[in-house]
């Protein structure tokens, strides 16, 4: 065997160990046998915490989550860089940069909160 295949062995008997149970379904990513924590959290011995979706739509509202949120981080970081690199005061197109950030930030935020409304994104049943 590899050292590969050792170390990802050893894991599982670390994840059995401590209480998790395995689960007959397996990492899309590796084909690793996934275990259930017994917190409820699902990991793959090789990637870590996983979330299992049964629907495609259950696939897409996860992902549209995930982008919004990277969206919102990344605004977030704009908004920060610009401040940090005018020190002295900020010129017309830099506060005009802000409050277009800022306005596309509450976008991001609105579509979230209408996904969490309604059932969308952030709620994968397992």
């Amino acid at each position: 065997m590899s050292k590969r295949t050792d170390e990802v062995i050893k894991k599982m008997a670390e994840l059995l160990r401590m209480g998790a149970v395995m689960l007959n379904q397996s990492c899309p990513m590796c084909g690793s046998p996934l275990f259930r924590l017994r917190s409820g959290e699902i990991v793959c011995p090789v990637h870590g915490p996983v979330i299992v979706v049964k629907t495609d739509t259950e696939a897409v509202e996860l992902t549209t989550k995930a982008v919004l949120d990277s969206l919102e981080r990344n605004i977030a970081q704009r908004i920060i860089q610009i401040m940090r690199e005018d020190k002295r005061g900020n010129t017309i197109e830099r506060i005009k940069e802000i409050i277009y950030l800022l306005d596309a930030l509450e976008r991001a935020r609105r579509i979230k909160r209408m996904g969490s409304k309604s059932g969308g994104a952030g709620k994968v049943k397992q």
